[in-house]
């Protein structure tokens, strides 16, 4: 295995930024249960969506089980929060762990309604952690395979269809015809629907026409059982190969809904075409009306990507129940680099062009203008780990806790973890205290170990350049420097 050899780095402009960050109170990433002296608490996020009467489970090596077996075991269910619809919390007790092992062998949630915890790429997901007894920690969980699900029911049709996306408010639709024939399918107020069906991810009401009636061209006429009828639509001809799909609105418009590449959004959507190479790893942060607007910072992830034209954008869903709402953007990527503050009142999509001199808003986004844009599925973002080895020549700070701040809270709020997993290190012949970090190239994160008493040591900044990292350092009293590996530790 390559060992590497770090200096130390400084980034003034990191730190600037992140010391503002800091002063943002992140309601939801606060603590909502007791910590036990004997227990390791685990706090999730659940993802957006997640219903305050879910069945949520944690499920890994350590407990031995697997999706269909932990549904029910209420040992391994988790608690929802009494004072936040965000948060669920769980005790472990390491000696209920089995086979030896522990969190850094890998675990993962499971919704008893909304299946195992995702990526945001689609992907199961495994978290990894290094956990202390007396110790909180926060978990983050981007989807549920729910979210993902594209399966869906095809219900068989005899002949033409008419499909409707209905958001009229009519207690019964129905639909009228005119035309080639008069009452086609019966007189006014017209056909009842005929049933739903979900396509392309919407719930859609349905008209079977009949295989007979194909190449009829009709007038529609729909009304709320005969009352408050719309406009005249058509007129249209019936194809058995080619269904008609409409969008009917409160306001009384009919409209053909477009079903090529048809994406379904959880109310407005924030669309970014991206100019900083970020990728996948952009986050969202918001506040104002609401702070911590579909999570705290570094705020909610891509919730996917569109094509629109010739350029590929992501989109962050803003969630139907926050329509109206005041709120800034920050764009960041992942954590670091945030743009300047976008101010966007939530209601009609919005694109924007992110640069380094912040977010640029877009008029025709399938004609964006003279834009240098990277496609965010040209290089997709692979997760990468930090492996950091500590010598611990301090007398000062027992324990040893080390709290990361950056990129992201790697170890939970302050004081963050205590460190005290030691592994062995067969090129030095030593065994050296080991932590993990699990996050995406570019990352960057500030050290600050103390005793939780009151001391602590300058931060001590480290990198993720590559999908493999690896730091060697020593812990005194007076500070962190590098470990030199080649010299063995000598004079340590």
């Amino acid at each position: 295995m390559k060992r590497y050899i770090i200096s130390m780095m400084a980034c003034i402009a990191l730190l600037f930024a992140s010391c503002q960050q800091e002063q943002i109170v992140f309601d939801h990433e606060q603590q909502q249960f007791a910590t036990l002296e004997n227990a390791i608490l685990l706090e999730l996020i659940a993802p957006i969506g997640t219903a305050v009467d879910e069945e949520i489970y944690i499920i890994g090596a350590f407990n031995g089980m697997d999706e269909k077996s932990v549904i029910g075991n209420v040992a391994w269910q988790l608690e929802k929060a009494e004072l936040s619809d965000k948060k669920w919390g769980i005790y472990l007790f390491p000696g209920d762990f089995v086979d030896g092992k522990t969190l850094a062998d890998g675990f993962s949630f499971v919704s008893k309604k909304s299946g195992l915890e995702y990526t945001i790429k689609g992907e199961p997901a495994t978290h990894t952690l290094t956990a202390n007894v007396g110790q909180m920690y926060n978990i983050w969980a981007d989807r549920w395979a729910s979210y993902f699900a594209t399966d869906e029911e095809q219900v068989q049709h005899d002949g033409p269809v008419v499909y409707v996306l209905d958001e009229s408010g009519f207690g019964q639709l129905n639909l009228y015809m005119w035309g080639d024939v008069n009452d086609l399918n019966g007189g006014w107020p017209g056909m009842a629907v005929t049933g739903t069906e979900k396509v392309n991810g919407m719930e859609l009401k349905y008209f079977d026409i009949g295989a007979d009636n194909e190449g009829l061209s009709e007038t529609l006429i729909f009304s709320d059982n005969g009352s408050n009828q719309l406009a005249d639509y058509g007129p249209v001809v019936f194809s058995n190969s080619e269904p008609i799909y409409l969008h009917i609105t409160a306001e009384g418009t009919i409209e053909e809904l477009k079903m090529d590449n048809t994406i379904e959004h959880d109310g407005a959507a924030v669309y970014v075409l991206d100019g900083m190479e970020w990728g996948l790893n952009t986050t969202l942060y918001m506040w104002g009306d609401v702070n911590d607007l579909n999570g705290g910072w570094p705020g909610m992830a891509v919730t996917g990507t569109e094509k629109i034209g010739d350029y590929t954008y992501m989109y962050f869903d803003m969630g139907a129940a926050n329509a109206g709402l005041n709120e800034n953007l920050i764009f960041s990527n992942n954590g670091s680099n945030q743009l300047a503050d976008y101010a966007y009142t939530i209601g009609e999509n919005i694109y924007l062009y992110l640069t380094s001199g912040g977010a640029q808003l877009i008029e025709d986004p399938a004609n964006p203008g003279d834009v240098v844009w990277f496609d965010p599925m040209a290089q997709p973002v692979e997760p990468t780990t930090i492996d950091i080895w500590i010598y611990n020549a301090t007398d000062t700070l027992t324990p040893l806790n080390v709290y990361a701040w950056g990129s992201k809270e790697v170890f939970g709020g302050w004081p963050g973890a205590v460190v005290a997993e030691m592994e062995q290190v067969a090129m030095l012949n030593l065994s050296l205290l080991h932590t993990q970090i699990t996050g995406f190239v570019g990352d960057e994160y500030h050290l600050i170990f103390n005793n939780n008493a009151g001391a602590q040591l300058a931060d001590y900044d480290i990198k993720a350049e590559a999908l493999t990292n690896e730091y060697y350092i020593k812990v005194s009293d007076t500070g962190v420097t590098p470990l030199s590996i080649a010299a063995q530790i000598q004079g340590r």
